[in-house]
């Protein structure tokens, strides 16, 4: 038999196993995209900082980190 487990996101932090997961680190992600055409570049480039965080169990997750966000 299997358990399942869910994440939840409660009160500001997001639970797993019943307890708040922690911080473990942060990343910073590229996704690049090429195409052709006269008026744009060759290629666009979108970057993303994350952050990793983990549970006690050793289920972790990678979630866009908002404080590192640039205001548009």
């Amino acid at each position: 038999m299997s358990t399942q487990f869910d994440v939840l996101y409660l009160n500001g932090h997001y639970m797993h196993c019943g307890e708040p997961m922690g911080a473990a680190g942060a990343e910073m992600r590229t996704i690049h995209g090429s195409y052709v055409s006269e008026r744009l570049p060759e290629a666009l480039g979108v970057y993303l900082a994350t952050r990793v965080l983990r549970c006690a169990c050793g289920f972790q997750m990678e979630i866009p980190d908002q404080d590192d966000a640039v205001p548009g």
